[in-house]
């Protein structure tokens, strides 16, 4: 598929759909989802006529349909929210169908107040006769029925219920616009399908449908917050992106209860010291759940988390990033990111984290969700800033940046991760992988030092920082810095 296009969808709802939640769904998230997106020009909901089935259509309008292929859209079906899947589950139907513009007549720069689709099926033999017809005289006659705005023609390319036409056959779609008060089923209406050439084209027409929709609603695209790039199923990432737009990008991901702040003197240093001579831009995200945590969003898992990086670095139109670093939960994101991206990072640094949850570790998750929702997140902060930072550190300042980081994240966002956190195993990818990779540790931080030296990725090598726990670029970001620098 490629060049413009449309995108029709017909719904017709179900005796289960909630007719509210139905509308509020659509409305709110599924249309403005799309239209968001720089190749989604228009994006309109329309309400059958005659009160027949379907009761319900949305079109887009589309500047090149090669970008229906790419991921960037089609996770939009992917990674449904539970929202969507709730509601959807309750159609009767839903008719999903592409079309390649073949030509247009008039103009109209606003939604039409009333659309007239005629589909046609024609044999390959009798197409250029059909196209004729409409070119040469259906289309003039019909631009004289009052109210008329424009007329444009589509071929189908991905076919919906029903598929697409057998070989030999084109399935050819016409949209008329026309204004709310019009001539249809007047007089010049019935001269436009009353004519020899129209009867003869008639017969040779395989099978034909026609509806007849008024406007119901032009979706807006969904807001974000500034900085902020809201997921296909509500998650929120906040980022940040700084540095020369001409330096190589490296991402940083973080651990769990903590926000991109954690990497800043990292960032500074690499935005204005660089590595060797090279300076870098630098993109920082919170990762989903941080501060938020939609009741429609999908339990977070690390395949999620990778894919949220992927689509933050579409949103911002970065192909490729020199690394992905990430700490703990971050660190696990940037190995499996590396495990299902590796065309978009050139290197992957995992710091202080393993490749595969343990039973013992999930009861310890289950205990610090329990003291969040018992005693507050002020002391699960306590609790885990304690854990994560070598006795000498306790009291210095970035264990107190940290306190206040993990005092002010989500609880159902922390109780989520978590949930990640219980539920992965990526050991029978590692040794598939291809990336160059740096695995990182602080010598503090329990048996992660000893674990991490046996994951057995290719082309990866370790580096033990001294006088440092779970987060070493918080406890020694000299020798973290050096640990970088000789990788990157």
């Amino acid at each position: 598929m490629n060049g413009p296009g449309y995108l029709a969808v017909a719904i017709q709802p179900g005796p289960q759909t909630d007719e509210k939640a139905f509308h509020e769904w659509y409305n709110t998230e599924h249309g403005p989802l799309r239209i968001r997106l720089p190749f989604i020009l228009t994006g309109d909901r329309y309400k059958n006529a005659a009160n027949e089935k379907p009761e319900w259509s949305a079109v887009y309008d589309v500047s090149d349909l090669s970008w229906l292929d790419k991921r960037i859209y089609t996770r939009l079906r992917e990674e449904r929210s539970q929202r969507e899947k709730a509601v959807m589950s309750t159609f009767e139907s839903l008719d999903r169908k592409i079309y390649s513009l073949y030509s247009e007549r008039g103009s109209n720069p606003r939604p039409a107040p009333v659309q007239l689709a005629v589909s046609m099926r024609v044999n390959d033999a009798d197409l250029q006769d059909f196209d004729n017809w409409y070119e040469q005289e259906h289309t003039d006659m019909l631009s004289k029925i009052p109210g008329w705005l424009r007329s444009r023609r589509f071929r189908m390319v991905v076919g919906g219920i029903n598929g697409m036409p057998p070989a030999g056959q084109v399935e050819c779609l016409a949209v008329h616009d026309f204004e709310a008060k019009n001539g249809l089923g007047g007089p010049e209406h019935d001269a436009s399908v009353n004519t020899p050439w129209r009867h003869s084209i008639g017969e040779k027409v395989v099978s034909k449908e026609r509806r007849l929709w008024n406007h119901h609603l032009t979706f807006d695209a969904l807001e974000e917050p500034p900085l902020t790039v809201i997921t296909t199923d509500g998650a929120e990432l906040r980022f940040q992106l700084e540095g020369r737009p001409e330096d190589p990008v490296i991402v940083f991901v973080n651990s769990i209860l903590t926000n991109l702040h954690i990497w800043d003197d990292v960032a500074k240093d690499l935005m204005s010291k660089g590595v060797n001579g090279q300076t870098y831009r630098v993109l920082r995200y919170n990762a989903r759940g941080y501060s938020q945590q939609a009741t429609k969003s999908n339990l977070t898992r690390f395949d999620f988390l990778a894919d949220d990086l992927e689509y933050l670095l579409q949103r911002l139109n970065i192909e490729k990033t020199h690394a992905v670093i990430g700490v703990s939960m971050g660190g696990v994101t940037s190995i499996n990111f590396a495990i299902r991206h590796p065309a978009m990072l050139e290197k992957f640094v995992a710091c202080d984290c393993n490749v595969a949850a343990s039973p013992a570790n999930n009861t310890a998750w289950e205990e610090r969700i329990e003291l969040a929702r018992s005693k507050g997140m002020a002391e699960l902060a306590v609790a885990t800033v304690e854990r994560w930072f070598t006795p000498p550190n306790h009291d210095s300042p970035n264990a107190k940046k940290a306190l206040d980081m993990a005092a002010s994240a989500d609880l159902e966002g922390f109780a989520q991760s978590t949930g990640a956190l219980c539920n992965y195993d990526l050991k029978e990818h590692l040794s598939s992988m291809e990336t160059p990779g740096l695995l990182i540790a602080g010598e503090g931080d329990g048996k992660l030092p000893e674990a991490m030296q046996k994951f057995g990725i290719p082309n990866t090598s370790f580096k033990s920082i001294p006088n440092a726990g779970h987060l070493p670029m918080l406890e020694n970001h000299e020798a973290f810095m050096e640990a970088l620098s000789g990788f990157l």
